[in-house]
């Protein structure tokens, strides 16, 4: 089982409801990459069904060709058998292989349940304030019994979510195409438990062996977000289930981008060594496709010890001249008001910081500053400073 969801079995930590943002985006690569969990061998040959929505006719499987396998060693029958059943053992062995009765239901979504992708590439782009569609199959890979699946999808933690000092959790809609239109899901990304794996069950869906069935979904990440790597993840847990500890999953890697996102060219940190009481400056240049004018800088002072605007002083260079700025609380982190002028050089601008603290962070403290810049509503990438060995 894959240990991310070992780990969040383990955490299980209520789901925090995602806000419903615009998004941006530079559109997705046309295409089907597949990354389903690996099939049987033996798995017959079928043609996923392209209607939309979680009400989607399963397809019928095209037969296979009858393969020779060596016949299995024969088990000793069951208690509850038929009379008629319970043959000598030595007799079984001789007659021919008898085709093996139908399975029950599965209790499991399980290894048997093959997932892939469609509409995006593996590796491929997604644009911030973009609609975004792509399509999910889900196939019953086993030769013979039927699997419930409830189709599951959410995006895993996000480095470029606005915060990502508790849950990285990706700002945006999620919308799945049922068979009455399109529905907006409860959730974008999945939080910090298992709770969003239980969130398909109104869309629970049955496979006989070898069939399948594709969704059609659309996502669209809000301007809230940076660019950044993402992993979208399809899962196939049991319909009102809350054992998820052989679920099969998918998950497909991508890179979102903003053409409007300022650039961050160069970063200079100050010395890594022991964090007092002295000030600790740091410098950073970044240029924007739209002009600089707009650019406004920002820089987020963090620690282990719940840092607030009263324990940091950060000033901002300006021409000769150290001037405070204002410090609030956002998101776990102190943040510098971003009307600060930097030094311009044609269509790049250099920002200089530097952060004071009023105590010094106690041993085994850690303090991460970090910083960015923005344009007209567009975020870029957060590189951060890092000073672990407080003292």
């Amino acid at each position: 089982m894959n240990a991310s969801v070992i780990a969040r079995i383990a955490k299980i930590v209520p789901l925090a409801v995602v806000a419903a943002v615009g998004v941006a985006a530079c559109g997705p690569t046309n295409g089907g990459a597949s990354v389903a969990a690996s099939a049987p061998a033996s798995t017959p040959a079928v043609t996923s069904s392209a209607t939309p929505g979680a009400g989607a006719v399963p397809t019928t499987p095209t037969p296979a060709a009858p393969t020779t396998e060596a016949a299995p060693p024969t088990a000793a029958p069951a208690a509850d058998a038929p009379a008629a059943a319970r043959t000598d053992v030595k007799a079984a062995a001789k007659a021919p292989a008898k085709p093996a009765a139908p399975k029950a239901p599965a209790q499991s979504g399980g290894s048997g349940i093959g997932i892939t992708f469609g509409g995006l590439h593996e590796g491929g782009k997604i644009g911030l304030n973009d609609l975004v569609p792509f399509t999910v199959t889900w196939k019953n890979n086993d030769v013979t019994g039927t699997r419930s699946v409830a189709p599951v999808v959410a995006t895993q933690q996000y480095e470029g979510a606005p915060c990502t000092m508790v849950l990285a959790m990706a700002q945006g809609t999620l919308e799945r195409k049922d068979a009455s239109g399109w529905k907006k899901l409860d959730h974008l990304s999945q939080g910090g438990g298992m709770d969003y794996a239980g969130t398909a069950d109104d869309a629970a869906f049955t496979l006989a062996a070898g069939q399948s069935r594709t969704i059609e979904y659309r996502m669209r990440l809000s301007l809230a977000n940076r660019p950044g790597r993402i992993t979208i993840e399809a899962d196939a847990p049991v319909p009102h289930s809350r054992d998820y500890r052989d679920m099969a999953k998918a998950e497909l890697n991508a890179t979102v981008v903003d053409s409007h996102s300022p650039q961050m060219l160069s970063v200079m940190p100050p010395a890594k060594g022991v964090v007092t009481t002295d000030p600790i400056p740091f410098s950073f240049r970044v240029s924007s496709p739209d002009g600089t004018t707009g650019l406004r800088p920002r820089v987020a002072v963090w620690s282990s010890d719940a840092l607030t605007p009263n324990d940091v002083t950060v000033e901002a260079r300006v021409g000769d001249v150290w001037k405070p700025v204002e410090l609030k609380d956002d998101c776990g982190l102190v943040t510098v008001d971003p009307n600060v002028p930097g030094v311009r050089d044609g269509n790049t601008v250099e920002y200089t910081f530097r952060a004071t603290f009023k105590e010094a962070p106690k041993y085994g403290t850690d303090v991460d500053i970090r910083v960015s810049a923005a344009s007209n509503g567009h975020q870029s990438v957060e590189r951060s400073v890092f000073l672990r060995d407080a003292r």
